[in-house]
C-alpha cells in the first residue's frame, strides 16, 4: 500500500487523529486526576491545620506548645510523610511535629494576617518535596498576643505517586480504546470506498461488454461521477456509431471509382498498355481489400451485455451458405453443433466470423470441412477446420494482418482472417490456431 493509495492515506489521517486525540485525553485527564488530588489534599490539610492553630497553647511553665496535635499517627511517625509546623514570631520557639524528627522546615515569609491559607512547594527531610499549606494567624491577648506561622505538609511524592498509579491504569484503557478506534476507522474506510470498487467492476464489466452502463445504486456523494461516466459512455457510442457510418459511407464511396478505374484499365490492356493497365489494377486491388476492411470493421457490433446468439443455428446456416457454392459440393461436410449452444456476441459478427474462417477452409481443404461447437464452464469454442496443408506456425501472425495470403495462387483478398481477429478482439474472444493434417481455427 503506497502513499498515493486513497485507503492509505485515509487510515494514515485517522491514525493520526486517534493518537492526537488519545493523547489529549490522556493529558486531560491525567491533569484533572492532579487537579482532583490536591484538591482532595488541600482539603484534608486544611482540617489538620485548623487542629494544630486551635491547639496553640502555653503549658504551666508559660511556654508554647500545642496542646491537641493532628490524631493522624502518621504526624507521629518519623519521616511518615505527614508534617506540622508552628513558628512564633518574632521570637517565638519552633514548635513542630515528631514526623519531623530533627529537620525543621523553611517556612515561607508570609506578609500580612489574613487567615487566608497559601500554597508552597519547599523542600522536606531528606532531600524531598513538600507540598505546604501555610497561615499565618494573631493569637489571642491571653498568649501575648502574638502572631503564629502554623504549617501543615504533605510529601509531594505521594501526590506524584497518586497521579502515576493513575496515569498506568488509564495507559492501557486508552491503548484498548485507541486500538478500537483505529478499527472502527478501517471499516469505516472499507465501507466507505466501497462504491468505488463496485464502480470499478461494473467498469470492468462495461469494458468485457457484459454490462452496458454503471446505473443507479450508488451514495449520494459517488453517485454523480457515475452519471458522468455513463454520459462519457453513452458519448463515446455516439461517437464510435458516427465514425462507423463514416467509414462505411467513405468505402462504398470508393467502390464505383475502383469499378471505373478497372474499366480503364481493361481498356488499356485492349490497346496494348499492359504494364501500365497491371500497376492500375495492383492499386486498385489494394484499395478495394483497404475498402472491403473497413466496411467488414465499421459492420462490427460494439460488445453489447444484452445480445447473445445461438451458436448452432447460427453456424449450421453459414454452413447451409458455403455447401451450395461450387466449391462446398466437392467438400464433405462434419457438422457437430449441439443445440442451446449460447454465446455472448452479435449474431452478424458470429455469423461474419464463420463465414470468413469456413470460406478460408473451403478456399484450401482437400476434401473436408468440420464445423464443432463445444461449451466448458464459461468458455463458448467454435472450431473450424480443414485437411489441407494447413498454416505454418511460424506464419500464423502474418496471416492475421490486413492483406495477408499465404498462397498467391488462391483466389482471395487476404482479408478473412483479419476481419475475424478483429471481430473477436471487440468481443474479447480469442482466435487460437492449431495444425495437424490440416488447419483449425
Amino acid at each position: 500500500m503506497s502513499f498515493s493509495s486513497l485507503r492509505f492515506r485515509l487510515l494514515l489521517g485517522a491514525v493520526g487523529f486517534v493518537l492526537t486525540a488519545l493523547a489529549l485525553a490522556a493529558g486531560g485527564l491525567t491533569f484533572l486526576f492532579r487537579d482532583h488530588v490536591e484538591r482532595w489534599v488541600d482539603g484534608e490539610l486544611d482540617g489538620y491545620l485548623d487542629q494544630v492553630i486551635a491547639g496553640i497553647d502555653k503549658d504551666a511553665a508559660g511556654t508554647f506548645t500545642v496542646t491537641a496535635p493532628p490524631a493522624d499517627p502518621r504526624f507521629e511517625q518519623p519521616l511518615s510523610g505527614r508534617y506540622w509546623q508552628v513558628v512564633v514570631v518574632p521570637d517565638g520557639p519552633v514548635l513542630r511535629s515528631r514526623s519531623l524528627w530533627d529537620f525543621e522546615i523553611d517556612l515561607p515569609a508570609d506578609g500580612d494576617i489574613d487567615d487566608e491559607a497559601h500554597h508552597y512547594r519547599v523542600p522536606g527531610p531528606d532531600g524531598s518535596q513538600l507540598y505546604l499549606l501555610q497561615r499565618r494567624v494573631a493569637l489571642s491577648d491571653r498568649l501575648g498576643g502574638a502572631t503564629a506561622q502554623a504549617a501543615v505538609a504533605v510529601d509531594a511524592a505521594e501526590v506524584s505517586a497518586a497521579v502515576y498509579r493513575f496515569a498506568s491504569v488509564l495507559a492501557p484503557f486508552l491503548l484498548f480504546i485507541g486500538v478500537l478506534l483505529v478499527l472502527a476507522s478501517w471499516f469505516q474506510v472499507r465501507v466507505g470506498l466501497r462504491p468505488l470498487a463496485t464502480m470499478q467492476q461494473k467498469l470492468g464489466a462495461i469494458r468485457t461488454g457484459t454490462r452496458g452502463r454503471l446505473g443507479g445504486g450508488f451514495p449520494d456523494e459517488v453517485q454523480p461521477l457515475a452519471s458522468e461516466v455513463d454520459a462519457l459512455l453513452d458519448a463515446r457510442d455516439q461517437q464510435v456509431e458516427r465514425a462507423r457510418l463514416r467509414a462505411a459511407d467513405l468505402a462504398h464511396g470508393l467502390k464505383t471509382p475502383l469499378q471505373v478505374l478497372l474499366s480503364d484499365a481493361d481498356q488499356l490492356k485492349r490497346k496494348g498498355e499492359f504494364e501500365v493497365a497491371a500497376e492500375i489494377e495492383e492499386i486498385v486491388q489494394a484499395l478495394q481489400r483497404h475498402a472491403d476492411h473497413q466496411l467488414s470493421r465499421a459492420r462490427i457490433a460494439s460488445p453489447n451485455p444484452n445480445v447473445a446468439a445461438d451458436v448452432g443455428e447460427v453456424a449450421a446456416r453459414v454452413a447451409r451458405v458455403m455447401q451450395r457454392t461450387p466449391e462446398g459440393r466437392r467438400l464433405k461436410w462434419k457438422l457437430d453443433l449441439p443445440s442451446e449452444i449460447v454465446a455472448r456476441i452479435d449474431p452478424d459478427d458470429l455469423s461474419e466470423a464463420i463465414g470468413n474462417l469456413t470460406e478460408n477452409a473451403v478456399r484450401h481443404a482437400k476434401s473436408t470441412v468440420a464445423i464443432a461447437a463445444r461449451r466448458d464452464a464459461d468458455t463458448t469454442s467454435i472450431v473450424v477446420s480443414d485437411d489441407g496443408p494447413g498454416i505454418p506456425a511460424e506464419q500464423w501472425d502474418r496471416m492475421l494482418t490486413r492483406g495477408a495470403r499465404l498462397d498467391t495462387s488462391v483466389p482471395g483478398t487476404g482479408l478473412g482472417l483479419a476481419i475475424v481477429k478483429d471481430i473477436v478482439d471487440v468481443w474479447s474472444a480469442d482466435l487460437p490456431s492449431r495444425r495437424r493434417n490440416g488447419s483449425s481455427v
